[in-house]
């Protein structure tokens, strides 16, 4: 696997038509790590004053907006003090970042721009780099906060508007914005951005036609039009790793037994230390029927119908920090807005996570952690791939012993695997209620979904005793509903 595809990047956004007005428009579309940003250079004449005047008012109207007449000039006694944060080539900004895969994308290509203003401006001494990388820091501590006003969920990318005289080190500030999302446009008065080098000119585009002046919109309007990211959940931050960190190393429960006691072990499912080795995907299986008939008409399904579920369950990849692949699970698409059901001790610890589908050759990543409960063991990602979600029992509805199930996970990375057994039981551990089944499962299994006969879900497969054979539970599917809330 590619070790680079979780990094967020950006696609430049051309657009054949009227691509400032767009500008003012369009977030941009952000899904799998990838965001569709503006980069334009434009020459305004006679036309100057009155766009500046707009987009003096549209700043003040919408968080996350900058227009600077003239990137702010640093001071000598200014200077003095951001040179501390430069040392032999590297920069050590104030700014951070919570999210976490935004800010090792900020610190890589912040040393990229530095490396790239030495190669472009042929540097042979450190102090015309230096002075370079001062300005950058000055205007990261100037303009960051302004644009960048949540470093935790990102729920939208910011819009900056430049205008004054733009030479190379400006042009290389403004690109360091446009690489971490970020819309840029430069509107010159008489001339475009004092860049000689072509290279440097080729990242961002040249509006050659004269857009049309927009007129000023009502405050509903801007409600309205506000831009909106696509991945409007949160996502994890350092605390909550933290917090994933300490919980998943506690001890394993031990359920209440008469003696002997059999020891019940999560990590007989799922590890850290046990990642599922990569497997050969199996050949994409055809997309399952639509959800059982309820009622009298209402018949239990063949296994060949049911093992068609398998498309909305997923595999999952957890990463850490260092883009290792630390161990795997299961997951279940519970709702058409690409909420993803698991178990909280198969994603405590990641930094971010690969979702492997049915029929999809790509793996598709998320850092979404959007709710989880360690006591019940229950977790949700949010993905933008979406699939169609499996239907959760009614409360209603009581599961029996002896009643028939089928269990759908990826023991030891076996993509999608199907077993079948029955209820053997009802158990309270930590006061949640756990369904024993029979339906044999492995490390790798855990977040998978038990079905029964009509294809519904009644459990989330939990854990398993390692001194018995087929002995697994769930997390039953009361539990479940009460977990999810107002999300179904």
């Amino acid at each position: 696997m590619n070790p680079f595809f979780n990094q967020f990047q950006v696609v430049r956004l051309e657009t054949a038509q009227h691509p400032v007005e767009e500008f003012f428009q369009r977030p941009g579309r952000y899904s799998n790590f990838q965001k569709e940003t503006f980069f334009l250079r434009w020459t305004a004449g006679q036309d100057f004053n009155a766009w500046a005047s707009l987009c003096r008012s549209w700043q003040n109207d919408r968080s996350g907006y900058v227009y600077a007449e003239q990137l702010n000039r640093l001071d000598t006694t200014a200077a003095e003090r951001y040179r501390e944060r430069y040392s032999q080539g590297k920069c050590n900004p104030s700014f951070r970042f919570q999210n976490l895969l935004w800010e090792e994308t900020f610190t890589g290509t912040l040393q990229e721009i530095l490396d790239l203003f030495r190669r472009v401006r042929n540097c042979t001494e450190d102090s015309i780099l230096r002075n370079f990388a001062v300005k950058l820091l000055y205007w990261i501590d100037c303009y960051f906060p302004k644009l960048f006003v949540e470093t935790t969920k990102l729920t939208r990318f910011p819009k900056f508007v430049c205008s004054g005289t733009v030479g190379t080190a400006e042009y290389l500030f403004l690109y360091l914005l446009y690489r971490l999302g970020c819309d840029v446009l430069y509107v010159g008065k008489e001339q475009d951005a004092s860049v000689q080098s072509a290279e440097l000119l080729a990242l961002s585009q040249r509006v050659e036609q004269t857009p049309v002046l927009p007129r000023q919109q009502t405050a509903a309007e801007t409600a309205r039009t506000e831009p909106v990211m696509v991945q409007q959940r949160p996502t994890l931050s350092r605390a909550s790793l933290q917090r994933a960190d300490r919980v998943a190393t506690a001890p394993a429960v031990v359920p209440v037994q008469t003696q002997p006691r059999p020891s019940l072990s999560r990590a007989s499912l799922q590890r850290p230390d046990r990642a599922a080795p990569p497997v050969q995907q199996p050949a994409p299986q055809p997309v399952r029927q639509t959800a059982p008939q309820t009622g009298a008409q209402r018949q239990p399904m063949e296994f060949e119908e049911l093992a068609r579920f398998a498309s909305s369950v997923v595999m999952l990849k957890v990463f850490d920090q260092n883009k290792e692949c630390v161990k795997s699970g299961s997951g279940i698409i519970i709702s058409d807005q690409g909420y993803i059901l698991t178990n909280f001790h198969v994603v405590a610890g990641g930094a971010y996570y690969g979702i492997v589908l049915e029929e999809e050759s790509d793996v598709f990543y998320t850092d979404e952690l959007i709710k989880y409960h360690p006591e019940r063991d229950l977790a949700i990602l949010r993905s933008d791939k979406r699939r169609p979600p499996i239907p959760i029992l009614d409360p209603s509805e009581r599961l029996v012993r002896g009643q028939k199930v089928v269990a759908i996970g990826s023991p030891l990375g076996l993509f999608n695997t199907i077993s079948d057994g029955i209820v053997s039981g009802f158990r309270e551990l930590r006061e949640t209620s756990m369904v024993q089944f029979t339906a044999p499962v492995s490390p790798g299994s855990s977040g998978g979904a038990l079905l029964d006969l009509y294809g519904r879900l009644v459990g989330v497969i939990t854990a398993g005793f390692d001194d018995g054979q087929n002995l697994n539970l769930a997390v039953d599917h009361t539990t479940i509903r009460q977990f999810l809330g107002n999300l179904l």
